[in-house]
């Protein structure tokens, strides 16, 4: 997991997040200060809610999530182990909540209430004055949910899931269905919001980014991929999932980032298996896109994080700014240097998405088969 905050009153500082198992790294720029924070053992079995949920296991506290509140006061961090931490921005412990479930995401309200999805496509809601940390299922999913984020305005939720389906929910009556954005044939893997242009962009296993009107659930633009791979990759993909009974027409899309300026916004795409970032502009108002720039890494699992800059983790730490349709590269030595130290120890592979495709499975032949027993012993 890599993470980064900019300073929003001065972007040229920064922090960064990297999970090492069970702690996280945080790297500040100002003075290339490193800071380990541990994630603190859950709360015991007395203090968590009432309700059949097992104690987490010490061995699992592995970091899956960390999102930060809109006004940066507050960090939610979640684990393999159930666990649920918030933090302020001195890393002193708000919250230590025991999940039901692993959190799949997490993520706050306009308020700073805590919103978590869990692998079962269920959403609750905590709210953060609420000492009992009693939570409330406000939506769910048939399938597992692989995205989820707050509208600007606060009154919507917008989640995605494996079964192709975006769904748009007033908040916090979340029962209470805005829309839905169909159009993906494949899970859905991202999602994130060019907030001037009211408008949802969506990755996607199918190997599109699409672009939303998503209060009318109308489909206003695609982005296909598929003209930037690499035959031989996408060959080589199908093959390896062909022998798991799925059929690939495109290399996934695996995460997006966006940059929103004055008058167009640029985005940056990761392809699964592939070792570059493509680099987008789409305008603002017209939502016209051109593909500017490739990026080579030389390492597919890059982490990457889009603000003012586009800060890369792959096999050294890289940042670059955009100058037109170019990227300049900027140095932090002494950063550079720190992480060095620490890359055998975290994982930048991410997670697998081949697991995200659904399985075809033929029990025809078994059924005629039990049928033919069954008939025999008649």
């Amino acid at each position: 997991m890599f993470v980064v905050q900019e300073n929003q009153q001065e972007p040229i500082e920064f922090k960064l997040f990297l999970s090492i198992s069970d702690q996280l790294l945080v790297v500040n720029s100002k003075n290339a200060c490193l800071k380990i924070v541990d994630i603190p053992e859950p709360p015991t079995k007395e203090s968590t809610p009432k309700g059949p949920m097992k104690p987490p296991k010490e061995e699992t506290r592995t970091i899956n999530c960390l999102e930060f509140s809109a006004d940066q006061q507050y960090i939610a961090i979640s684990s393999e182990n159930k666990q649920l931490l918030i933090f302020n921005t001195d890393f002193q412990i708000v919250k230590n909540i025991v999940l039901s479930r692993v959190a799949s995401k997490v993520g706050f309200s306009l308020c700073n209430d805590i919103l978590v999805t869990d692998r079962t496509g269920d959403v609750y809601l905590y709210k953060m004055g609420d000492k009992f940390n009693v939570p409330t299922l406000i939506l769910g999913h048939l399938s597992v949910i692989s995205d989820m984020l707050i509208t600007d305005c606060g009154n919507y939720i917008i989640t995605s899931d494996r079964d192709e389906k975006i769904r748009v929910s007033h908040f916090p009556n979340a029962y209470n269905i805005a829309t839905y954005c169909l159009g993906h044939t494949e899970f859905v893997s991202a999602l994130k919001l060019i907030n001037k242009s009211k408008v949802l962009l969506s990755a996607s296993g199918d190997g599109t980014i699409r672009m939303w009107d998503y209060l009318q659930g109308k489909q206003v633009n695609l982005i296909d991929t598929k003209d930037l791979v690499d035959k031989s990759l996408l060959e080589k993909f199908v093959n390896q999932m062909d022998a798991e009974n799925v059929d690939i027409l495109a290399l996934p899309v695996t995460n997006i980032q966006t940059q929103e300026n004055e008058d167009f916004i640029h985005l940056v795409v990761s392809l699964y298996t592939v070792d570059k970032l493509f680099l987008y502009k789409i305008m603002s108002k017209t939502l016209e896109f051109m593909h500017i720039n490739t990026l080579e890494i030389g390492l597919q699992g890059c982490c990457y994080s889009l603000h003012s800059k586009l800060y890369i983790l792959s096999n050294k730490f890289s940042v670059f700014e955009f100058k037109n349709n170019d990227l300049r590269e900027k140095h932090y030595g002494a950063i550079e240097e720190m992480l060095l130290k620490y890359r055998d120890l975290f994982s930048l592979t991410g997670n697998d998405v081949t697991l995200w495709y659904k399985r075809k499975y033929d029990n025809i032949q078994e059924y005629f088969e039990r049928k033919r027993l069954r008939l025999e012993s008649k």
